[in-house]
């Protein structure tokens, strides 16, 4: 039960998180065409990602971290792990399908919920 609620609390801070600082960025710079709080969100999410993955926590604290605030701050951190464990694991063949995939199908995505939500 420990463990549900520590994703729970940890999802809770890491979207108030991106919420602030979107929100901050947005008024700070009103004119901007570059999404750049999406880009530093996801590239902080990873950062950090990367640096709880590195660190011996307990699983607990882990899951927090990792599955609950990171999770909710930015899912392209966990897209990001998984492709680092794909390398780990050389599979070479994997990473670059999950890749492309990922990226092509996540755009088409997009563009598709676009395209019907304009008809």
């Amino acid at each position: 039960m420990i463990q549900i609620f520590s994703v729970a609390l940890g999802a809770a801070l890491g979207v108030l998180g991106r919420y602030q600082i979107t929100n901050s960025i947005k008024k700070k710079w009103l004119n901007m065409i570059y999404p750049w709080p999406t880009f530093l969100i996801n590239f902080l999410g990873c950062l950090l990602l990367g640096l709880f993955y590195s660190l011996n926590l307990s699983e607990n604290v882990y899951l927090f971290l990792s599955m609950g605030f990171t999770a909710t701050f930015t899912t392209f951190s966990t897209f990001n792990l998984e492709n680092i464990e794909l390398l780990k694991s050389h599979q070479y063949r994997q990473f670059f399908k999950y890749l492309l995939a990922t990226y092509l199908l996540g755009f088409f995505g997009v563009f598709l919920g676009f395209f019907i939500g304009n008809l």
